[in-house]
Formats: structure tokens, sequence, C-alpha cells
């Protein structure tokens, strides 16, 4: 009997809506706090937009999670309500999920996850027209955007900066002082209705992407 693939982009929503609840916490202390009061001259801007960083950090490292758990459980023959594994020429199920590791990992300690085209080359690998593969294609430009966003909070180079400034430009059409990456967390993406901070926005996107690839 074919293995059912357990309810990861639901366990993925609810740590999205868990990491977004840190930085709603402080902006409702924030207002609610007393102008002049110890409590809103300790929670200035800054730590808001630090809150932001800290709760996107969270965010993105369960999507890099949730895509290399779904990943080799469908290495290892795991079916969904939208996708039941069919692997490429040479490739074939593993019995275990620690098969599926030593073969995707080819002995390295961890792969990494961020870059859409890893996950592009690594579902053309091994499905045929697997999910990550086709999430990965028509959602190219976003996710390389929203990883540019992650590696801004986790690097200062000036790499990191240069890809986080063309980033924003595509997701907001500006760019953000400093190349702060919690000033366009924190910022409001009024291209949608009602408008809403730019970090529900992508972890939202990201939570309904991980719903796409299994459910």
């Amino acid at each position: 009997m074919p293995r059912q693939m357990p309810g990861l982009a639901v366990e993925f929503r609810a740590a999205v809506a868990a990491a977004l609840g840190i930085s709603e916490a402080g902006e409702r202390i924030r207002t609610l706090a007393q102008a002049g009061s110890a409590i809103h001259r300790q929670l200035t801007l800054s730590r808001l937009e630090a809150l932001h960083e800290m709760a996107y950090l969270r965010v993105f490292v369960g999507w890099e999670q949730f895509i290399e758990a779904s990943f080799l459980r469908m290495m290892c023959g795991y079916q969904s309500t939208v996708w039941t594994p069919a692997f490429a020429a040479g490739k074939q199920r593993q019995l275990k999920i620690s098969a599926a590791e030593g073969a995707l990992f080819g002995g390295r300690d961890y792969l990494l996850w961020h870059n859409p085209k890893s996950v592009r080359d690594r579902g053309h690998q091994w499905f045929a027209g697997g999910p990550h593969e086709a999430v990965a294609v028509s959602n190219f430009s976003r996710l390389e955007s929203f990883a540019a966003v992650r590696h801004r909070i986790a690097h200062g180079s000036d790499d990191a900066r240069r890809k986080f400034d063309a980033a924003t430009m595509t997701l907001s059409g500006q760019r953000y002082r400093g190349g702060s990456a919690g000033k366009f967390l924190r910022s409001w993406n009024a291209s949608i209705s009602p408008a809403e901070r730019w970090l529900n926005t992508i972890g939202d996107e990201l939570a309904s992407l991980a719903a796409q690839i299994s459910p």
C-alpha cells in the first residue's frame, strides 16, 4: 500500500504563523505602550525591524526544512493528494529516509535548499515532472528574491547587499536605506488589498507554495 505524505505543508504554515507572531507581538506592544514610557523608548523602530528579520529567518529555515523533508519522502515513494512519485530515468524508490539521504547527499553532511536552481535541478534529476521542480521553475524569480533577503540578514558582504537591493527592486520597486532587510520586511506591500507588511506577504506565499508541493 502506498505511503501517504504527512501534513508537512500544514506544519510549515503553522510554523510561519508562529514566526510572524514574533513581529506582530512587538508591533502591538509598541502601539499600546504610552508614548514616552520606558517600553516605548526601548522598543525602537530599529528593534522592531530586528524582530522582523528574526521572524523572517525562522520562516525561511522552515521553508528549507519543508523542501528537504518532502523531497526525501517522495524519494521513498510517499504520495500526496496531488502527486504520486514518478522517477526519472536511472532513479528508483528508496526504502528508507536514511537511504534517501545517503543517495541525495552523496557523502555531504547537508544540502542547501535556498536556491531555486538547486531545487529545480535536484527535482529534475530525481523525478519525472515532480512538484519541486515545477514550483521552482514557475516561481523562480520570486524565490531567488526571497533567498536574497535571507542572505542579507545572515551575511554582511557587498554581494549580499547588491543582491538584496536587486531583490527589493523586483519585489517592491524600491531600495531601502542602509540595505536594511528589516526596513523592507516591515514596510507595507501596497500592491495587494488590504495592504500588509512584506514579511507577511512572503510568509504566506511560501506557505502557499508548500501546499502546491505537498498539501
